[in-house]
């Protein structure tokens, strides 16, 4: 819902600079900062609409009484140094500071000593935890049927891939049962035990892809010891490195400020009971600076966990494929194949593990003639341990199992059968364990210091020269070039070393310029650039050309060659493997011996089809299908809660992002607004459903048939949504001149939706809502039941940007934070008499206040992409970006196009002319005709062809503006509506009004994305595109600003490459399920006590 509304008029862009411009055209009117000595008169003019909504008019209140309003409804609330900050500007706009020359004039930025201030004073902050991308591997989670195997087969198959311990028809099956090999991490496969051996087999992930894909992301307070201060930064974890940046921007995550191989960490500790949320690792000495002990420092402990438990997954696949990697040896996905003999079976135990689970552990034997043997085996492995997950076998029921097998065991004396007598342990593309000092003994290259400095991961093919780079002041160091990578190191004791790494995929062209080339080209910017050196030019997806220096031609034409040499090598990848764009990863992922067989269980000699039919390794994907494992790992029945998971460790064959199963719940999920504020809990809900669980949605009358139409149950709440966009245009509201105009309205609208939500929620037993519906944390407490907030735009204060609803004078940290605080005072003052009354009469609760409704410990799930908003370091982990909730085919599988729509398409792209869409929605515009008309003439202005959605007419409108119809040009196409999921992908750039559903929608598509905002979020999101260099905002709609717009959208090569490169990442995420895995983790933080407070996060357990 986006009907608050605080903006301003741009004092730059008078009447005077535009003869059509017209008070009552509101479009074409730019918006911008106001001064500071508004930003604190409007606060009294707040208080006074609050305090007395029927007065005629406001009075001027002189500049002591602005400065004592704005104290009394926001000071008491802001922090120490925004409280200092506003006392400065407070002064400022009373004595007329000479820090502006003009007192209307707008403060760019923040005072240096404020700066600096607020470095020295502000205490380090809480962070979330966040992973921006899905990982490739994660998969969704649709089950494939496996293969059914009768015991015989089952046997048959053993025996053909280990060898048979007895005749034929003597072994038999006893037991088959979910289970996991237990070491520092957890391998789901599947336990057989029959009358001669002990079999485990494991399907692993196709790890194929995982290049330099980031396994984890989000902010930490680093610590280390000595004279180091802590820091928050953005972590990042991949398969070789853990890395630092300044933030989660993507131009900082160019730079890393630190990286720690892998493989200098000696231990990751335990969780610790009295610091449950610190993650310690102890190195070898000398990567962390001669300090031991380095630690990370996390808001809660789920994500301490998490973090915990990813970071020794990944050590340990490290570890195990180092040396593989050094050796050159070619990894293989074949799974984990473990046979134990029954001979070899010296002694059992069942051992406590983790909550209700428990260990079995089998000794082997260490007598001559039982060697471990395989082609891939640990032959130090003295015993193996297993944890049995599956039911209706226990754990002491599988020990019982091979006790009875050994009383049993036939004695034969036959040399065929004992020789098969050996254990096998076959981790397969796991490789073997690195042994302990592995690399301590011999110094690393220049080359492995360089990528290590730089977060480049240990590769055969490290090509590396000395090079400067060209900035502000040139700076020499490494210029490293990988197959992946392209990296740059320059250190320097004066100032902080330059660190970049380019990813290699990112790269479109390396070339020459500088001496003795045709490329030459020397503009301002390069006069000071040295003629006699050589120069390459990296062209940069989504990003200006970067400048190298090299020293001679032979170094410069070498790493051109080889960048060129890699970026052609990409590109036959990328095009021998499934586009990203609309794809989805696999569901099961097979191992790449091929497809898997099927037994025919009609074959009159079995073990002859088992010879012929399957090779050695592919018994793992027969006997324990990833299918099987995802099985598994879902299982209610298993009584494993989330916040047990993740005291396990990390299942490494089980894909990231696989939902943890909960009981069988009953949502409700309360929001209002236009349907895009509706349609993204309809995919969230379709997400629940598909888990088990029973979902309504509560919003407006108008909405029901399409939300039935899913097959989602409807309540009704909210009264009409036209009227509420219209008050929304029309008042601001939220603004001053709202409280005057139309509070009554507001008021009586918020007593029937507060009574209607708390009669459609009865029942319910988590829910989810909008904080723009206002009602749902105090049904929640009434009810006793979890709530979580769940927004399309930031609600939560940071210092990062401003409130998308209020936008303070100036865009620094602190006033930033104060936008924030003056919002949440505002909405509270104008409900909190009402809500209160209400708590009282309706809800049988006490009466409350802001302090007691603890906002900041109420979980927050954002649905949209950390692409497109990079979560800010001081959002601590209850705020989660999950990526946008689509729903595709939202219209229904019954759409179809006109095909006149389709001919006007062909027609565009045969004429060579791009295509662009034009709609602003359900938004209700003064005018529309006249809208209309400066559209149609901006497109042909551009030389563009337009699909033009008309909703903004269709709505509110005036009889008489009805009867007239703007007769469209040929370049136009006009329809009511049409589905974004359809559209965007087929067309070259979308212009809108900036609601969070149509941007994450062209977003998606990889599409430029022109904005022009009228209220709310609407001018957040247009700054947001602005500055992602994937769209821009429209300061008005005359006719020249619409078509400068589309001729940029359409032909600025950078635009165009930035919006298809978060296309790509936002078609990756998957943002239902990362809600869904979410809302189970913080479950028991979401639930409200009777007393008006949230469970607080959990220090200990």
């Amino acid at each position: 819902m986006r009907f608050f509304d605080y903006h301003r008029r741009d004092s730059k862009h008078s009447p005077s600079r535009d003869s059509s411009f017209s008070a009552d055209d509101p479009a074409d009117s730019p918006v911008s900062g106001p001064s500071l000595t508004q930003f604190f008169a409007d606060a009294s003019l707040y208080k006074q609409a609050i305090a007395n909504p029927d007065r005629a008019n406001f009075y001027r209140a002189s500049e002591n009484e602005t400065i004592q309003d704005f104290a009394d409804l926001v000071g008491r609330h802001l922090a120490a140094p925004e409280r200092a900050l506003a006392d400065k500007f407070a002064r400022l706009s009373v004595e007329d500071s000479t820090w502006l020359s003009d007192e209307k004039a707008v403060l760019v930025d923040e005072p240096q000593e404020d700066l600096a201030d607020h470095d020295s004073q502000s205490e380090t902050p809480p962070h979330p935890h966040h992973a921006p991308e899905r990982p490739e591997g994660q998969a969704q989670t649709e089950e494939v049927e496996a293969p059914q195997l009768s015991p015989d087969e089952i046997v048959e198959l053993l025996r053909h891939e280990y060898g048979p311990l007895g005749p034929d028809g003597e072994e038999k099956l006893i037991m088959e049962a979910d289970a996991a090999l237990v070491q520092d991490v957890v391998v789901m496969g599947v336990l057989h035990i029959t009358t001669h051996r002990v079999a485990f087999h494991a399907s692993l992930l196709d790890e194929a892809s995982r290049g330099n894909r980031v396994i984890l992301a989000g902010p930490a307070v680093v610590h280390r010891r000595g004279l180091h201060r802590k820091r928050r930064v953005w972590m990042e974890l991949s398969r070789d490195f853990i890395c630092t940046f300044p933030s989660a921007q993507e131009t900082d995550r160019m730079r890393p400020l630190r990286s720690i191989v892998l493989s200098t960490i000696l231990q990751v500790k335990p969780e610790d009971p009295e610091n449950p949320r610190i993650c310690q690792a102890i190195f070898d000495g000398s990567e962390s600076g001669g300090n031991p002990e380095v630690y990370a420092e996390f808001d809660t402990v789920e994500s301490a966990r998490e973090w915990r438990r990813e970071i020794q997954a990944a050590l340990f696949l490290y570890k195990r494929s180092l040396l593989a990697t050094m050796q050159g040896i070619e990894e293989e996905n074949d799974g984990v194949r473990i046979n134990i003999p029954m001979h070899c079976v010296e002694a059992h135990s069942v051992d406590p593990f983790v909550e209700m689970f428990k260990t079995i552990s089998l000794s082997l034997s260490t007598a001559p003639g039982d060697e471990t043997a395989s082609s891939n085996s640990d032959s130090s492995i003295q015993s193996i341990q297993f944890v049995q997950i599956g039911l209706p076998h226990t754990p002491d029921a599988c020990v019982e199992a091979i006790v009875e097998a050994k009383k049993n065991l036939p004695t034969t004396t036959e040399e065929e059968f004992i020789a098969n007598r050996k254990v096998m342990v076959d981790y397969g593309s796991l490789g073997f364990p690195v042994t302990d000092g592995f690399e301590g003994g011999s110094p690393k290259s220049r080359e492995q210091l360089v990528c290590d400095a730089i977060g480049i991961g240990a590769v055969s093919d490290v090509w590396m020269t000395k090079a400067s780079i060209n900035g502000v002041t040139i700076s020499s160091g490494y210029f490293v070039v990988t197959a992946e990578w392209v990296g740059f190191w320059s250190k320097s004791l004066a100032h902080k070393d330059h660190r970049y790494r380019i990813a290699m995929s990112t790269i479109r062209a390396a070339k020459p310029t500088g001496k003795g080339c045709k490329y030459t080209r020397r503009g301002l910017t390069d006069l000071h650039l040295n003629s006699s050196a050589y120069h390459v030019e990296l062209e940069i997806q989504g990003h200006p050309d970067m400048r190298f220096i090299f020293c001679s031609a032979k170094t410069r034409d070498e790493a051109i060659k080889r960048i060129q040499s890699h970026i052609k090598g990409n590109s036959t990848k990328r095009r021998s493997s499934p586009s990203s764009r609309g794809s989805t990863p696999p569901t099961s992922p097979t191992p790449t011996g091929g497809s898997t067989p099927t037994l025919t269980r009609s074959s009159t000699s079995l073990s002859t089809t088992v010879s012929s039919r399957f090779s050695a390794r592919s018994s793992s994907s027969l006997l324990a299908p990833l299918s099987r494992v995802l099985t598994a790992t879902s299982r209610k029945v298993l009584e494993l809660t989330p916040q047990v998971t993740l005291k396990l460790p990390k299942a490494i064959n089980v894909p990231r992002g696989t939902p943890m199963p909960i009981p069988k719940t009953k949502f409700a999920c309360l929001t209002i607004g236009s349907r895009g504020d509706v349609q993204p809990y309809i995919a969230l809900s379709l997400g629940l459903k598909k888990a088990g669980h029973e979902v309504m949605i509560i919003t407006h009358e108008e909405y029901k048939g399409w939300v039935e139409s899913f097959g989602i149950e409807h309540r009704t709440a909210g009264g009409d949504p036209g009227m509420l966009m219209k008050l929304s245009v029309d008042n601001k509201m939220f603004s001053p001149q709202f409280f005057k105009e139309s509070i009554s309205n507001y008021r009586k609208w918020l007593d029937a939706l507060l009574l209607d939500a708390w009669e459609q929620c009865k029942g319910a037993q988590v829910l989810l809502e909008s904080p723009y519906a206002m009602a749902g944390v105090h049904i929640a407490e009434a009810l006793g039941i979890p709530y979580f907030r769940v927004c399309t735009m930031p609600w939560t204060k940071t210092t990062q940007f401003p409130h998308p609803f209020i936008s303070p004078p100036v865009e620094t940290p602190k006033f930033n934070s104060m936008s924030y605080v003056l919002f949440d005072n505002v909405f509270w003052a104008a409900t909190s008499t009402q809500i209160n009354r209400w708590r009282t009469e309706h809800l049988h609760i006490p009466a409350t206040d802001m302090s007691h409704l603890a906002q900041s410990k109420i979980p927050m799930i954002y649905n949209f992409s950390p692409s497109v908003v990079p979560k800010p370091l001081d959002w601590n982990d209850t705020r989660i970006e999950t990526g946008y909730w689509f729903l595709d085919n939202s219209e229904g599988l019954s759409w179809t196009p006109p095909p006149s729509l389709v001919e006007f398409m062909d027609r565009a792209r045969a004429d060579g002319k791009p295509l662009v869409y034009i709609g602003f929605g359900s938004i209700t515009v003064p005018n529309p005709n006249a809208v209309t008309e400066k559209i149609c003439q901006a497109v042909v202005k551009s030389d563009v062809r337009a699909i033009v959605s008309k909703g903004w007419s269709a709505r509110m409108a005036k009889d008489s503006e009805k009867q007239k119809e703007v007769e469209m040009p040929k370049e136009c196409y006009a329809i009511d509506k049409i589905p974004h999921d359809w559209l965007f992908p087929k067309i070259d750039a979308a212009l809108h009004h900036g609601g969070a559903g149509t941007t994450s929608a062209s977003l998606r598509a990889g599409i430029p994305t022109l904005i022009k905002p009228w209220f709310g979020d609407q001018f957040f999101w247009a700054s947001r595109v602005h500055k992602l260099g994937a769209g821009m905002r429209v300061p008005s709609l005359r006719v020249n600003d619409l078509a400068v717009a589309l001729t940029r959208a359409t032909s600025d090569r950078i635009m165009k490459e930035k919006a298809m490169l978060v296309g790509e990442r936002i078609r990756s995420e998957d943002g239902v399920q990362n809600a869904i895995r979410f809302i189970s983790i913080y479950m028991p933080t979401a639930m409200r006590s009777p007393t008006g407070t949230s469970t607080p996060i959990r220090e200990t357990d």
